[in-house]
């Protein structure tokens, strides 16, 4: 009996000592040697980006299954769901099922184009990502979004992916909430 103790304290620590924790000097993310990747993504509307009047959202279903990707009402997006809002005091990320939203530091916009750019595994290190763009007036009512509801990014080095919107459909909000196109592109900085 106690041979047997022994041997399974004996293999116990050797499995501990073998099994243990990787820790990078970096934090979490990808290993040495590995790159991040990450979603840059552009989006056109007809007129100026205009955030006094309104606000515009970029939403991403990382959940990998394309069948229920992110609509065209803020109130409907399920709780996995991440999005990037610009408004009139910049850029928030957030995951829809959190009660805060963040300052996103990896927005732009000049004229008609915003750009965002976020590494993957903000978003849990996903293989594909379904996206729809919207725009709202400032009490989340939708203007406009991508006709075909969102469309799909693998999230492979050098894949991209982009999508027209018709012209002309964003009702009330006029050309500064138009959508036009977005674009997404992985890459690698």
């Amino acid at each position: 009996m106690k041979k047997i103790l022994v041997l399974l304290v004996i293999i116990l620590g050797l499995v501990v000592l073998f099994s243990g924790c990787a820790r990078w000097p970096d934090g979490p993310g990808p290993g040495p040697g590995e790159p991040e990747y990450q979603l840059e993504m552009t989006v056109e509307v007809a007129g100026e980006i205009n955030t006094d009047e309104g606000m515009y959202y970029i939403v991403l279903d990382a959940d990998e299954e394309s069948i229920d990707g992110p609509g065209d009402d803020v109130e409907y997006w399920e709780e996995d769901f991440y999005y990037i809002k610009l408004d009139n005091m910049g850029f928030y990320f957030a995951q829809v099922k959190d009660d805060f939203e963040s300052i996103f530091d990896g927005g732009s916009f000049s004229g008609n184009k915003l750009q965002a750019t976020i590494a993957l595994s903000d978003l849990g290190d996903p293989n594909s990502i379904d996206i729809n763009v919207l725009t709202t007036n400032l009490d989340n009512i939708t203007y406009d979004s991508l006709d075909n509801g969102y469309f799909t990014i693998r999230t492979m080095s050098g894949s991209s992916n982009s999508e027209e919107d018709s012209e002309g459909d964003s009702g009330d909000g006029g050309a500064d909430f138009d959508i036009t196109n977005i674009s997404a592109n992985i890459i690698v900085p």
